[in-house]
């Protein structure tokens, strides 16, 4: 039986920030562990991305369990608007670290690196040597333009790489938030 309580739509909003966090902690690992070069950050960065990657899955099962001990289930539709908005709250969360980070923390410091790291002449020879001259001008040329974009746009450019990722995934967690547990205690 399907629930017709949306109790459900509170829960999108808790487990969605709590993925906007860990998607916050991974940027934030990433963006440090490449501006101030500390390896330990991007390793700590790997974490965080398979945190990321399973707590979607691992908070639909935990909605569903709890729906299952009032004895109620979410049909698909109601699963997929709970992944869809909980992925929305995600984005928004992620995109107010996101933002304050690249207003108030960055000063220019990634991007600076990041035209550091790719100007290395051992960078730049081994593309010459596989033929992409084109290619490596290309990579300078889109790491400049990205620089001279503003807080807020680089904001949005990563709220809608996250605003894809959460919508194609919405599909697939809404299967773990609405699947039938009664069958698996049988």
């Amino acid at each position: 039986m399907a629930t017709n309580n949306h109790a459900y739509k509170s829960y999108s909003m808790e487990y969605g920030t709590f993925i906007g966090l860990s998607w916050g902690a991974l940027f934030l690992c990433y963006v440090e562990g490449i501006s101030f070069g500390n390896n330990l950050l991007v390793l700590l960065c790997l974490l965080f991305c398979a945190i990321s990657f399973f707590l979607p899955f691992l908070l639909a099962l935990r909605l569903n369990r709890k729906l299952l001990m009032i004895d109620e289930n979410l049909s698909y539709i109601q699963g997929l608007l709970f992944s869809f908005s909980m992925f929305m709250y995600a984005c928004l969360m992620n995109g107010f670290i996101v933002f304050a980070y690249f207003q108030f923390l960055d000063d220019g410091t990634l991007f600076e690196q990041l035209h550091n790291m790719i100007k290395m002449p051992e960078l730049k020879a081994a593309y010459q040597q596989m033929g992409m001259d084109e290619q490596y001008s290309q990579m300078i040329a889109i790491l400049k333009d990205v620089n001279q974009m503003s807080t807020f746009e680089k904001t949005l450019g990563i709220f809608n790489n996250n605003f894809v990722f959460g919508s194609i995934m919405s599909f697939v967690v809404a299967f773990f938030a609405s699947y039938n547990l009664k069958k698996l205690n049988k």
